[in-house]
């Protein structure tokens, strides 16, 4: 391949790369920039076939066709930006992201308007350069997952190459200078030794080199302490709100919000003041719906009568048992939600533990039906709520108390509670419940025969144990930096087969769906976990950075049924908090590449060496499997491509014995001249041609070699067809040589 024809196909293939990064990391921001790249790359493969074929466009035309597609897109952009500012959700961003996103397509759609021009010189081939370049690399800043990863190397390497070519080029003089600037001069024979090859193998050498420096440095410097530089990806505040939903598709970076939440105040009842746990739990807003990494909030109460407490028009406190105390919550307006103390304990024929203090007295909260207590009268916009609970320090601090569900079809209660929309994480969940098997601590027989689900006395086992596995497991770590490297996965399902990363709502998610996978009724709690002292012993505030999940798993038994009546399901809540630790575990500034080797060598021999277990291996091999899937078909048609390429190159740099070239080496061999290895057919005969020239008796015949070469390169690699008469002249050279060599003896 000649090198005009290799530099034209490089610079093409590079420009193409650039336009798919933009379309694919712009995807979800805008829908139709895929769009909008795929029919740039249609221009692209059209402008490669007709470049040598037609007159491209001239300036004044180029021109015309610039202003109409730049005034399509300033319209669909001032469209964007409007949509952003009225309806924000339709762009999936703030305006400065759309802003600056918007450069994408702009250079998609400027970079094949660019390659019509008839008049190309130095300066558009590096404007082009530059522009993908700024393409690709606004891509990486947006989405970083392995499909943008791919693009941005192949374009990094038909990159090098074109860049490669397009220096030989320049150098030789065969790319039209800058208007009005001084022409570079040609440097003679550059592209002597380079013509005849595609330039692929000098790109790959370069690319290798930059490699082999850039990969070793990266490992040996130091990680810097400092936050990462991201683009795209907001920060975003650890905090309650009492009408946002769990959206785990969201990423970026997690920040402490210290701004106080709401107030509490402990008054004794009976005895001392209690202390507060430092874990404390502060229970907001129930989720129930998950659907592709979101959870929602719906009216689904579990009717509970028996064992309620008492509702009265005027409130007094329950009795609840020694040591009970009064907590009186102060939450603000700019925070409208209702918070009560875990653990929320209550007694059958005793009042409401729970009422809100108001102008008309105090007011007793409502009973949910399923062991939550609700406030149901209004709060003025600017008022703060206050209520008091009556809490129980001494209960049980995981487990509510008992209740009845009294329905004709209670299971038609409990029934959307085990609804697990995503099938790997049951495949996960079904593993663990293996392992408990295996290791003794579940019967063989634990599962139900009809159902194959774990039987309803093994639920609440199985909730604590999913919850030490998310909790104790070293391979899940807690973290604050929300990262998505599958985006084509459910949330959850990433989280638990490749990142293991994440903080509370992750595991929380997790958690849950795992546990409905078995069967086990359970929903998803928003609140806050911890406090902050005050001045005053009986005072505590609670921050928004406090802000937790946590699950709430509903453990049914069934009492034995009496004379006369029928088997009546008795219902409670588990608390389960299964994210490990309880703060952020900060990356440590790093001890060099000596003690980062260390640190990675001791994990290795800890996760995978002395805590290996049945579990984990059956989670590896499927990781394998997954991995070969994902990498099999992509890893065949990389092996395919370089094996083309590879025999390509043979083919264009193998000795042609019998082609064109044929008679004229047959006749050289006889004479002693033969190519060396890795000579090109030029070089050949540029060397044959020194030796001829030394000599009066040859010196006539020394350029014969010469013209045969030239008219192979226009023959083969031009594409263009050697008129009879030009064969002819060559054939009649070819014996003039032939006498010379006999009349001769040139040496090598």
């Amino acid at each position: 391949m000649p090198s005009d024809t290799a530099f034209r196909l490089s610079l093409y293939l590079t420009l193409s790369l650039a336009c798919a990064c933009v379309g694919y990391a712009e995807f979800e921001m805008f829908p139709e920039v895929p769009f909008i790249t795929a029919a740039a790359v249609l221009t692209l493969a059209v402008l490669y076939r007709l470049e040598t074929r037609v007159q491209l466009l001239s300036i004044p035309e180029t021109n015309r066709m610039g202003l109409i597609l730049g005034i399509m897109y300033f319209a669909w952009a001032v469209f964007r930006i409007v949509q952003v500012i009225q309806r924000p959700e339709m762009g999936n961003a703030n305006l400065q992201l759309v802003l600056v996103s918007l450069f994408g397509p702009l250079l998609v759609t400027l970079i094949p308007a660019k390659l019509a021009r008839r008049e190309q010189h130095v300066g558009d081939y590096w404007a082009l350069q530059v522009m993908g370049l700024v393409a690709v690399s606004l891509s990486g800043a947006m989405t970083e997952d392995r499909v943008c990863s791919i693009l941005v190397g192949l374009y990094a390497g038909t990159a090098v190459w074109s860049l490669s070519l397009f220096h030989l080029r320049r150098a030789a003089g065969r790319i039209a200078c800058i208007p009005n600037r001084p022409a570079a001069h040609p440097v003679a024979g550059v592209l002597a030794n380079h013509e005849p090859q595609s330039g692929l193998r000098q790109a790959l050498k370069l690319s290798a080199i930059a490699g082999a420096v850039a990969i070793p440095l990266y490992l040996i410097t130091p990680r810097s302490p400092g936050e990462k530089l991201e683009f795209g990806k907001p920060r975003v505040e650890i905090g309650y709100a009492a009408s946002q939903m769990i959206d785990l598709n969201q990423t970026g970076n997690l920040e402490d919000n210290p701004a106080p939440a709401f107030e509490v105040t402990l008054n004794p009842i009976t005895g001392l003041i209690p202390e507060l746990p430092d874990t404390q739990l502060w229970r907001g807003r129930v989720l129930r719906n998950y659907s592709k990494g979101t959870w929602e909030s719906s009216d689904l109460p579990l009717p509970g009568v028996d064992g309620a407490p008492r509702g009265l028009l005027q409130w007094t406190p329950p009795r609840l048992g020694p040591g009970q105390c009064a907590i009186e919550f102060s939450v603000p307006p700019s925070l409208p939600g209702q918070f009560l103390a875990e653990p929320v304990v209550w007694a059958p024929d005793q009042p409401v533990p729970v009422a809100s203090i108001t102008s008309r007295g105090t007011l007793p909260w409502l009973w949910g039906g399923d062991g939550s207590f609700l406030w149901s009268g209004r709060i003025a916009r600017l008022e703060t709520h206050r209520y008091v609970q009556i809490w129980q320090p001494r209960a049980p601090r995981d487990i509510s108390p008992r209740f009845h569900i009294i329905d004709p079809d209670p299971n038609a209660k409990i029934r959307p509670l085990i609804h697990n929309p995503v099938r790997r994480v049951k495949e996960y969940a079904d593993g663990l419940v293996d392992a408990l098997i295996q290791e003794g601590n579940l019967p063989a027989d634990c599962r139900d025969p009809v159902t194959d689900l774990p039987k309803r006395e093994f639920h609440d086992q199985i909730a604590k144990s999913f919850t030490r596995h998310l909790a104790n497991w070293p391979a899940f770590t807690y973290t604050t930096k929300l990262r998505r490297v599958r985006k084509d996965l459910d949330p959850v399902e990433e989280f638990l087969f490749h990142t293991r990363a994440g903080h509370c709502e992750r595991f929380a998610s997790a958690l849950a769906l795992m546990l409905r996978s078995q069967g086990v009724p359970c929903v998803l709690v928003l609140g806050f976990k911890g406090w902050e002292g005050t001045n005053d012993p009986r005072k505590y505030v609670v921050k928004q950075e406090h802000a937790h999940a946590w699950v709430d798993a509903l453990i049914v038994e069934y009492e034995p049924a009496k004379p006369g009546q029928n088997e009546r399901p008795i219902s409670c809540w588990r608390t389960l908090d299964p994210t490990p630790g309880g703060q952020a575990i900060s990356e440590a500034p790093s001890s060099g590449w000596a003690g980062n080797a260390r640190a990675r060598l001791h994990d290795f021999v800890r996760e995978s060496l002395a805590s290996f277990s049945s579990e984990q291996r059956r989670l590896i091999w499927a990781s394998i499997s997954e991995s070969l899937q994902n990498w099999g078909i992509l890893g065949i048609g990389i092996v395919l491509v370089l094996l083309a390429i590879r025999r390509r190159q043979k083919r264009a740099l193998a000795t042609p014995e019998a082609g064109f070239l044929g008679p004229l080496l047959a006749l050289l061999k006889a004479h002693g001249f033969t190519p060396q290895p890795g000579e090109t057919p030029r070089e050949f005969a540029q060397r044959v041609a020194d030796v001829l020239i030394t000599n009066p008796r040859s010196a006539v015949e020394a350029g014969i070699p010469r013209d045969w070469v030239e008219a192979y390169y226009e023959s083969r690699f031009g594409g263009g067809v050697i008129p009879p008469g030009r064969l002819a002249r060559l054939d009649v050279g070819l014996r003039d040589l032939e006498r010379s060599l006999v009349a001769v003896q040139p040496q090598k």
